[in-house]
């Protein structure tokens, strides 16, 4: 049986930034993606507790991140423009999933990985155990997306 629980949207910025440090492959689909604020628990890779989504994957060299978003979405051009060296990203047609998937975890809710979603919206927001223990697995299971 898969653990599951609830969070609220604004503390999805909290899940996003512990799966950064602690997981070394993260997965972020979101259609519409923006340079959310995240937050970071206590560690000893980051100074900073409180950064931008692409200030942290650029301090985090080591980490394998993956954005996967909407194709043909210009709201994704700032994002697209300044992403930092070895981070990739894909587009895909008629994308609306939301999902940020580790090895160990997947979050799954309505919320875009932006300043709405995760602040001014009310979302359904929820984080299981990943069956699959492979990020890469699970998007080709649950959503049909191979990398």
């Amino acid at each position: 049986m898969v653990r599951a629980f609830s969070l609220t949207s604004d503390s999805l910025s909290y899940f996003i930034g512990y799966t950064l440090v602690h997981a070394d492959r993260t997965i972020i689909v979101s259609p519409w993606l923006s340079n959310v604020d995240l937050r970071f628990p206590v560690n000893s890779i980051l100074e900073d507790r409180h950064m931008r989504l692409l200030e942290a994957v650029e301090q985090l060299p080591d980490k394998d991140v993956t954005f996967i978003v909407r194709k043909g979405e210009r709201h994704n051009d700032f994002i697209r423009k300044r992403l930092p060296e070895g981070v990739s990203m894909h587009e895909i047609e008629n994308l609306h999933a939301k999902v940020v998937v580790c090895d160990e975890f997947a979050y799954l809710g309505s919320a875009n990985i932006t300043h709405g979603g995760l602040t001014l919206n009310r979302e359904v927001c929820e984080i299981i155990e990943n069956e699959y223990e492979n990020a890469e697995a699970y998007l080709e299971a649950e959503l049909d997306i191979t990398l």
